[in-house]
């Protein structure tokens, strides 16, 4: 071996350990975020709380904002499908009578019922607790910007056809109305604004899970799953559990609705996690977290392009940034929608480094790719805009995903504050590159 040889190896050697350390580090930081707040676990259901410790970088001598672009997902609810509640409730409720569950069991089927009876006819809904994180989320934005909210501002207000995000909307709304006056603003709801709120594209959702992915993902969560210790724990007869119980079925079901009760008011009075050892909880967080980068993230299982569903979204964004320019007085969009466009919307941007291509799920945490901080329940991206005078050639453009300045994938000698001339080429460049490549690939098809 000669010495060039032995140089080379050991570069790679100590660049393979710098890699792996990164890789533990990223890991371990994940696992002590989900420890010291175990509803982080519930991934995109986290409801995301409003830090009063945000920290402004100051933006450049005379530069002031005039501009907010802001895409936010509903706050807390209700789970939207009552099969959760009411199925998981049937469960418990026929082994109950058959006498086949265990004390655990017992008091596990009592918590349901009073999860059951607090959901009822509210599936779907904003709880409490999301409508006052609208609320503060709305008051935090006032008090960081106060320049933005001045009696000749404009406020535009949409929200997509959906009844918690409508109501997310409108709490805001009452906020801003209540720390406001006067106030010029307008609120709607409507399909007209589906088309950049919540896209559809037959092409990009028919390759989501193809029959690669979808081995793959499925072998990735069958070595996450180990339901036998928490059917033991529930079940006195694990011939019946075997015989008549999808176990795998039962322990999401049950992972879902503890993951749902940080939404309600009796939280603090019934929990689930408990019935879930820490490692148990961590592998469901890691099979959510896996399945939500598969469906909206960068996963090259699928191609790597699923985040491309939003481009309508962030080309109107480019669109709207221009047209704020013409104004001479401070304009706010809040726009209201579901959270797999946020997450989708934040691994376009690349926000973060949340744009990342793999194809290993097994790394993701390595990564530090976690649904709950990227988009949880009241999760947001702002975009907002900065210029010293009206006319200025010179605007500046600063991203907050979930109240955190944000870092983008673009040069700056002024970060987090970035140009906006130069975003707006990195994006509309990135978009039109993906078009193109979708109609040479259909070009050759023909």
């Amino acid at each position: 071996m000669n010495l060039l040889s032995v140089r080379v190896r050991r570069i790679l050697g100590i660049t393979f350990s710098a890699l792996a350390a990164v890789s533990v580090q990223a890991q371990t930081e994940i696992a002590k975020e989900i420890k010291a707040d175990i509803n982080r676990a519930a991934g995109m259901f986290y409801t995301r709380s409003i830090d009063k410790s945000y920290k402004d970088t100051p933006p450049p001598a005379g530069k002031k904002p005039f501009y907010i672009n802001h895409y936010g997902c509903p706050g807390a609810y209700y789970l939207d499908k009552h099969e959760y509640y009411t199925d998981t409730y049937a469960i418990f409720a026929k082994a109950d009578s058959l006498g086949k569950l265990t004390p655990l069991g017992k008091d596990v089927f009592r918590r349901i019922r009073l999860l059951c009876d607090d959901a009822k006819n509210r599936y779907g809904e904003l709880t409490e607790k999301g409508a006052q994180q609208s609320r503060a989320f709305v008051k935090q934005l006032v008090e960081r910007f106060p320049e933005m909210f001045t009696p000749d501002g404009y406020y535009s207000v949409r929200s997509i056809v959906e009844n918690r995000c409508i109501l997310t909307m409108q709490e805001g709304l009452l906020q801003l109305s209540a720390m406001q006056q006067p106030l010029i603003a307008r609120s709607k709801a409507s399909q007209n604004e589906k088309a950049f709120l919540d896209p559809e594209d037959k092409q990009l959702t028919d390759q989501r899970l193809d029959s690669l992915t979808m081995a793959r993902y499925e072998r990735f969560r069958l070595l996450n799953s180990d339901d036998g210790r928490l059917m033991g724990a529930l079940f006195n007869d694990q011939n019946y559990v075997i015989s008549y119980l999808d176990a795998d079925a039962l322990s999401k079901k049950l992972f879902i609705l503890a993951s749902d009760v940080q939404h309600t008011n009796i939280a603090g009075i019934v929990t689930l996690y408990d019935i879930f050892t820490p490692q148990e909880i961590h592998r469901h967080w890691r099979k959510q977290n896996a399945w939500h980068y598969v469906n909206y993230g960068g996963c090259t299982l699928n191609g790597g392009y699923q985040a491309y569903l939003q481009r309508a979204l962030l080309r109107n964004m480019m669109h709207m940034g221009d047209s704020a320019m013409k104004r001479d007085t401070p304009l706010m969009h809040l726009r209201y929608t579901h959270a797999p466009v946020v997450l989708s919307l934040a691994c376009l941007m690349d926000l973060d480094g949340y744009g990342l291509h793999t194809e290993n799920l097994d790394s993701l945490e390595a990564y530090g790719w976690a649904n709950y901080r990227i988009a949880p329940l009241g999760g947001s991206i702002e975009m907002i805009y900065y210029r010293s005078e009206f006319g200025d050639p010179d605007v500046l453009v600063k991203v907050l995903l979930n109240g955190h300045e944000a870092r983008l994938p673009i040069e700056s000698d002024c970060a987090p504050y970035y140009h906006w001339k130069e975003v707006k080429r990195y994006y509309l460049r990135k978009m039109y590159r993906y078009e193109n490549r979708r109609l040479n690939a259909k070009t050759r098809k023909k």
